[in-house]
Order: structure tokens, then sequence, then C-alpha cells
């Protein structure tokens, strides 16, 4: 199954909590609020089906949260992989409230946690958005999203702008997720490859034909995820 590169916000504030120092002498900073949204169409014209980001967020939780592995970057890179260099925060909660996705991250002593704690201290603006992976299906004027793959949350500025700019740049490019987990770039070339051969159908044996360029793209896929 071939996923497309999504990236969502969900247009709600944020809020800032400074914990006082404990017996250690360390303060936390942590940002929190709507993380997430499923059920009614967002901002964006997009859906999420609750049950499926109800499991989603299960498998998250599990994998990434309970084992101090859900951190997210400032800003949304061009790409799939989280780089720990440009992480500034860690999610450490994720709670369903309706059809939000309620978070709280602590704030990260990284250079760039530290940039975002100084954001905060400025009263500058700053927004959550997921980045993630998924298929997207119109009806009605309704972009559906199914299969959805969180990546992480990441702490961007003037979010609706940046993701339209992002989605741009990665809207040919497609992902696929191995057994295991792991997230893998899908060959473009088969792609193109398959649309170049459907333009020029012979005009005798066309199902043979058909049939051919379909293993072969089949097969192509296969390659491109092992």
């Amino acid at each position: 199954m071939s996923l497309k590169f999504i990236v969502e916000d969900i247009h709600q504030d944020i809020d800032f909590l400074v914990e006082e120092k404990n017996k250690t002498g360390e303060r936390k900073t942590f940002i929190t609020g709507p993380f997430m949204m499923a059920g009614d169409p967002n901002g964006n014209g997009r859906s999420y089906n609750i049950d499926e980001m109800i499991g989603e967020v299960a498998r998250y939780e599990k994998e990434m949260i309970h084992t101090r592995r859900a951190i997210g970057e400032m800003n949304h890179p061009q790409s799939t992989e989280i780089n720990p260099i440009n992480a500034c925060h860690l999610v450490v909660e994720l709670k369903r409230n309706g059809n939000y996705f309620i978070g709280k991250s602590q704030v990260l002593s990284t250079p760039m946690g530290k940039l975002l704690e100084n954001f905060i201290q400025d009263n500058i603006k700053m927004g959550i958005s997921t980045r993630g992976l998924g298929t997207i299906n119109e009806t009605s004027g309704v972009k559906n999203v199914s299969n959805f793959r969180l990546i992480c949350l990441d702490v961007v500025h003037q979010p609706s702008v940046q993701n339209a700019m992002l989605e741009s740049v990665m809207e040919s490019r497609e992902w696929a997720i191995k057994d295991d987990g792991t997230i893998v770039e899908c060959t473009i070339d088969a792609y193109k490859t398959l649309e170049k051969n459907l333009k020029t159908l012979p005009n005798k044996n066309r199902d043979e034909y058909l049939k051919e360029q379909l293993l072969s793209f089949i097969n192509a896929i296969k390659k491109g995820i092992n």
C-alpha cells in the first residue's frame, strides 16, 4: 500500500506551563493543548476516522511516548525521518477528549528546545502540527484520510502556510510501511514507467499487455519496499 506524506494542524492555541523548581533545582517547561483532531472535517478540509485515530494514538503511546522516544522537531523537515539534532520537545501525554487528542510535551534542554523556550518567554505564537503518512480519498468535497501513521508532532510557526508549501514539495513521493514498522520510500520510477506504458496501448493483445505492465509494476514496488 502506497501512502502520501501528510502534515496537519488543527488551528488551536497551545498553552505553556512552567513547573517550579523541585528539590534538585531543575525547572521544566511544558506545552499543552489540542495536538490532534479526528471525526469532523478540520480546517484543511480533511476528516480522520475517529476509531482509526484512537488505535493509532494507542500505538504511538505504546511505542513512542511510554519509551520516551516521542520527540518532535522545530518546524517540519522534508523527510519522514526524525532528526534528534532538531528536537525541541518530548511528548509525555496524549489523551482523547471528544474529537480532540490533548497533548502535553516537555520542552527539551537541546539547542532547539532552548530556542522554543525563548520564544515562549517572548510570547511568540507557535503551534503543534502532525507529520504522518496516509491515504486520501475525496468524497463530496471532504478529503477522508485512512491508514494514518503518525510519525511525530512538530512545533511550527504559521503552520497552515508551512504545511501547504511542504505538501506541495512532497506530493510526487510515495511511502510504504513494512511489517516491522519501518517506513520506506517507494520507487517513483515504477509509477512513471507504468503511466508511460499505459499511454501507448497496442492495438492487439491489449489484455496481455496490460497484465504484463501491472505485473512489472507490482514487482518494482515489492523491490522498493523490501
